[in-house]
């Protein structure tokens, strides 16, 4: 008996020396003696950080005994780095007095495939933090608020469903690769849905680069990569909460735990959209916006090594949505009815990705996959579509430093898909396709220059062999001056009924004029950023030149026959090109951050000699925002706008509907004020904040998307007539909590 309750007084020690192992840092970070929020304060090997409150005080918990970096960023500021050590059990105050510079820097991973400055990076990329993205509306879907990044924009596929897609610089959705964590696992059938369905509560940033990257991501990131972080479990508050109602009755709420415990860290969040009204403000019989009901659940989980880093990183997401679209009288019961006019989809999704890096290796060795499963069961009319595709994907990356300047990156991938549907697509039985690949990219640093070059090979089983080369360079003459230029190709196969809406919905016919070819794509693009000194408020001027040349280009023809859609190769090629300007800058005197960007494009075909302007692609595109924070009230107020120029649509719509053959130019403008009451940073490590905001505040709409809308079942009926917002004005009020 003794013997016992000595093992079990023991095992008590030894826990509670366990627990003691644990310790403490805080302090306040200031810039002159006075205070500086938002100050990102963060432990580089433990992977573990937060943000100052108003007080310029921050706190990190639960760290380990061992030698570490305390790094601390902000914009406007130096970066400060020193040295810490953890002792068993003794906390410590460490309070830092902040630099001024005119130097913003932040970590990206999508140009590369691996950590980086963003200075340092040969690749343009455009970094939007989730914060920004929300600045001035409310949504619980990240294609709501993407369009306030520069050159991207959301194309309406549906005026009935609401499906939608991406254009990057004006090229259509489907040749933008979406990737979760660097894993493109966003397969074709998804693509219909753009970014519905990731839950902005998720996102740590978004990265974009624009053009091909086929190098590193493969053949679907024809026209750009748009990356989306997740959140890292170390840095996500133990429980937080959020939620909003809409003027449209549409109820968002959004939960998430974060648990730590010895060696493991990791948060589950779980998000429930409902939208159940029906409003007809244009007058055409058919709902504005489509009804919803989405449930989206998202965990990550990391496995820390002995040294407190990264070792394993698992993440799953199920997504479950049924929208429902068309007359006042249609619901669910009516799928399928020749009397009543809708359109449902009923969806279901499941992800699940994995990234490990064997101990021993300085992370150079990373083994990373995923395997997703989507199934779709719609109507469209009397449509029946009923689709599923599966993908498996597999990387192996190794990343080898040789000498001092010289960074080497090799990898293999294998992607293997199986798609299947009620469609002539599938008739013979489901699609299956194995596409195994490699890929190498050197990158070289000589004084101010830095130069990357990159081939890809995979191997498809209908066309062999396809190469991906790149090459990128980077010339910094000062820190305030930056040259970019990157040339590449790109390579996608194409299949209609997964990624074109208008193949499944209205009432026109589909044609194929001949098998299909995979489209192919060079491109160049030329950057330019300057820091422009105002004391402790720089300004960043970013200028951008693009030029993308696509052959084998297939673009739906509407134009024929006003009952057809007409598939084939273009007997020609494509052309995007364009240029940016973009200002961003942040006042460290002043509470004020704003960012404006203009994109002006000519997207054009060239076929037998005639050039035409491509049909949805705007000529401009303009973004611009700001925040204000009023400290003494403890509010926060932002402001986004977008200004989208004039697009071509199809003629048959001109010729046979009397509709326009151009739309007008027109902006939209948002508005959200944010009351802090208690900040996550404060010492009982409790926050909470409402928020409200007003979206399209000018009520700007483009009326009716459709056309022959009296008539649904008729030869004439289509849905995607589309060039603007449907819905006009609305508000929204929300709360957070978050507890540490």
């Amino acid at each position: 008996m003794m013997k016992h309750f000595y093992l079990l007084l023991i095992c008590v020690l030894y826990g509670m020396s366990l627990q003691a192992q644990f310790s403490n840092i805080e302090g306040k970070i200031s810039h002159n003696d006075e205070p500086v929020e938002f100050v990102n304060v963060y432990v580089v090997e433990a992977e573990k950080g937060t943000t100052t409150d108003e007080h310029g005080v921050y706190k990190i918990t639960n760290l380990r005994p061992g030698k570490y970096t305390l790094r601390v960023t902000y914009i406007g500021f130096k970066t400060h780095e020193q040295a810490l050590e953890i002792v068993n059990g003794q906390d410590q105050t460490i309070n830092i007095e902040l630099e001024a510079d005119e130097i913003q820097d932040e970590m990206v991973v999508t140009g590369t495939m691996r950590k980086t400055y963003l200075k340092d990076s040969p690749v343009q990329v455009n970094v939007v933090k989730a914060k920004q993205l929300q600045q001035g509306r409310t949504s619980s879907n990240i294609m709501d608020l993407i369009s306030s990044v520069n050159g991207l924009s959301t194309q309406l596929n549906c005026g009935v469903c609401g499906t939608n897609a991406i254009r990057i610089n004006g090229v259509e959705g489907p040749n933008t690769a979406v990737l979760i964590d660097g894993m493109p696992i966003m397969g074709a059938l998804a693509s219909v849905y753009g970014l519905n369905g990731i839950s902005p509560s998720i996102i740590d940033q978004v990265e974009v680069i624009k053009g091909p990257q086929s190098t590193l991501y493969g053949t679907q990131a024809l026209g750009g990569v748009v990356n989306i972080i997740t959140k890292n479990p170390a840095l996500t508050p133990t429980f937080s909460a959020d939620a909003y109602a809409k003027s449209t009755q549409e109820g968002n709420i959004n939960v998430a735990y974060a648990p730590s415990f010895g060696r493991f860290e990791g948060f589950i969040s779980g998000n429930l959209v409902r939208l159940e009204n029906y409003f007809d403000q244009n007058g055409d019989n058919f709902n504005d916006l489509v009804k919803q009901s989405r449930i989206s659940l998202f965990g990550k989980g990391t496995l820390l090594g002995e040294n407190m880093e990264q070792r394993l990183n698992v993440a799953a997401k199920f997504y479950s949505e049924n929208r429902t679209g068309g007359t006042e009288q249609y619901s669910d019961n009516l799928r399928g009815s020749d009397q009543t006019y809708g359109e449902s989809i009923y969806t279901n999704r499941f992800e699940l990705m994995t990234e490990h890096r064997p101990a021993g290796l300085n992370e150079q060795l990373r083994f990373s996959g995923a395997v997703t499963y989507h199934d779709q069961d719609s109507y469209y009319g009397t449509e029946w579509y009923d689709a599923q595709q599966s993908v498996l994907f597999g990387q192996a990356t190794w990343d080898q430093p040789i000498g001092n300047n010289f960074q080497l990156l090799a990898g293999a991938t294998l992607r293997y898909e199986t798609y299947d549907d009620n469609t002539p697509a599938t008739s013979a039985g489901t699609d299956r396709r194995w596409i195994p690949g490699i890929f190498s990219q050197g990158e070289l640093k000589a004084g101010d220059f830095t130069f990357l070059g990159g081939i890809r090979f995979d191997h498809h089983s209908e066309h062999g062999i396809v190469t991906a080369p790149r090459l990128s360079s980077k010339f910094s003459p000062t820190d305030l001056t930056t040259f970019r230029i990157s040339a590449g190709t790109g390579f996608r196969v194409v299949n209609v009924f997964t990624e074109d809406h208008a193949a499944l919905t209205g009432s026109r016919d589909v044609v194929f004029n001949e098998d299909l070819e995979p489209e192919e794509s060079r491109s160049i693009t030329i950057s330019l950023e300057q820091i422009i000194s105002f004391g402790t408020n720089p300004m960043t001027l970013n200028l951008d030149g693009f030029y993308t040349h696509f052959s084998n280009k297939i673009i739906p023809d509407y134009d024929q026959n006003p009952n057809l859609i007409v598939y084939e190769n273009l007997d020609g090629f494509s052309v995007t090109r364009g240029f940016s300007v973009g200002l961003e800058q942040n006042f460290t005197a002043l509470p004020i951050t704003y960012n404006a960007s203009v994109t002006i494009m000519d997207v054009y075909t060239k076929e037998n000699g005639q050039k035409q302007a491509l049909a949805y692609a705007p000529e401009f595109t303009g973004v611009f925002g700001a925040t204000y924070n009023i400290r003494s009230l403890d509010l926060s107020l932002g402001y986004n706008g977008n200004l989208v120029g004039p697009k071509r649509m199809p003629d048959g719509y001109v010729e046979n509907f009397g509709r326009e053959p151009w739309s007008p130019s027109y902006s939209t403008h948002d508005l959200k004020i944010t009351k802090e009451f208690t900040s996550v940073n404060s010492e009982d490590g409790f926050g909470f904040e409402v928020y409200a905001s007003a979206e399209n505040i000018f009520n700007y709409t483009q009326g009716s998307p459709l056309v022959d809308a009296g008539n649904p079942f008729g030869p004439n009926f289509d849905t995607i007539y589309t060039w603007g917002p449907i819905l006009g004005r609305t508000f929204s009020i929300g709360a957070r909590l978050n507890l540490r």
